[in-house]
């Protein structure tokens, strides 16, 4: 982090007038004051940090910031389970008068200048990521300036300890198991975004319980979501318009599953007797639908709890051997939107 004692020395003046320049003085003669001026933009100086460096190094605050992937093609949604997992985080933090800063922002340049706007101001002490991709900028960055983070989510479950995760696999093929067991073979996919990591490892779980039974996976059964409503419905009459649709659709949220239904019933179907619809995630909503929603519950408050700990434990430079690298499995909730094809 760039000091004020990095700045005098750049400007070629003392410490003292760096401050004096910072503080308004009309002591500084204006060619002075401009070269220091100069010198705080190259170096990149934010006087908030330097002054906090004095002092505690500490705001007290963490953050968390969502990534939206596709800002063009939707207005932006709060997502149901964001706003639970920052109730697990709030409920922690606030038993240690810990603040906690949530921010939305579209993927690219601003996502970056933001990330880069925290970290150089140390305006917050922490950060929590989720919604990983590969390559992740972010995590290159924050790992870059040695900068306190943990996320939701794993790009490499042999790398690091700084993350808490959910078995999403493993919550598929449960879903996959589900169906087969009430009679179906032909199963629709409606998939997580490409851009995120857990796309990849829940569609392996997808593959893995539909060769285990011998059935195969038809490619014109399969679209990708972008974890809106809308998507759901649009995958959902896809699917419905191929000459063979499935008798069961699986979604990778609940939001995608609640428009699924809404196609299915627009077309003068019954969910749960003509098609089943399977979601992820267990959103309040979700046992207030019509019908209620066989879904796929994630502890998605005890991950809070968990990303919060292991995150002051890195702050703190605590041993995270204990905290990190935690597997949570998600649990199948069976209601009334799955049963036996006819």
């Amino acid at each position: 982090m760039t000091t004020i004692r990095d700045v005098a020395r750049y400007a070629k003046v003392s410490v003292g007038t760096v401050s004096n320049v910072l503080n308004g003085s009309s002591l500084v003669k204006e060619e002075t004051r401009q070269r220091v001026l100069v010198a705080i933009r190259e170096l990149d100086f934010h006087p908030t940090a330097a002054a906090r460096s004095l002092s505690t190094q500490r705001t007290n605050t963490i953050g968390m910031i969502r990534s939206e992937l596709r800002p063009h093609s939707n207005r932006i949604e709060s997502d149901p389970i964001v706003l639970d997992l920052i109730d697990g985080i709030t409920n922690a933090a606030i038993e240690s008068s810990i603040g906690l800063t949530f921010w939305t922002i579209p993927v690219g340049r601003r996502e970056m200048e933001l990330y880069k706007r925290l970290v150089n101001s140390r305006q917050i002490d922490g950060l929590i990521l989720f919604a990983l991709r590969e390559q992740d900028p972010r995590i290159a960055f924050l790992q870059e300036y040695e900068f306190p983070f943990v996320t939701f989510g794993r790009l490499d479950p042999q790398e690091g300890l700084n993350w808490v995760d959910l078995d999403g696999a493993y919550g598929i093929e449960l879903a996959v198991r589900h169906l087969i067991e009430l009679g179906h073979r032909r199963i629709g996919y409606i998939s997580p975004p490409h851009e995120q990591y857990l796309a990849q490892q829940r569609w392996q779980g997808f593959v893995n319980a539909m060769h285990a039974a011998d059935l195969p996976i038809d490619s014109h059964l399969v679209y990708e979501g972008d974890f809106s409503e809308k998507s759901g419905q649009i995958g959902t009459h896809v699917f419905l318009d191929h000459p063979q649709p499935p008798t069961a659709i699986i979604c990778n949220n609940d939001r995608m599953a609640f428009g699924a239904m809404r196609s299915i019933q627009a077309r003068g179907m019954v969910v749960g007797q003509d098609i089943s619809v399977i979601g992820f995630d267990d959103i309040a909503l979700a046992r207030y639908s019509h019908p209620p929603l066989t879904t796929l519950s994630q502890p998605i408050h005890a991950i809070g709890r968990a990303l919060y700990a292991l995150l002051i434990a890195l702050i703190n430079r605590k041993p995270v051997d204990s905290l990190g690298g935690i597997l949570f499995k998600p649990e199948l909730v069976v209601r009334h939107s799955t049963g036996i094809p006819r």
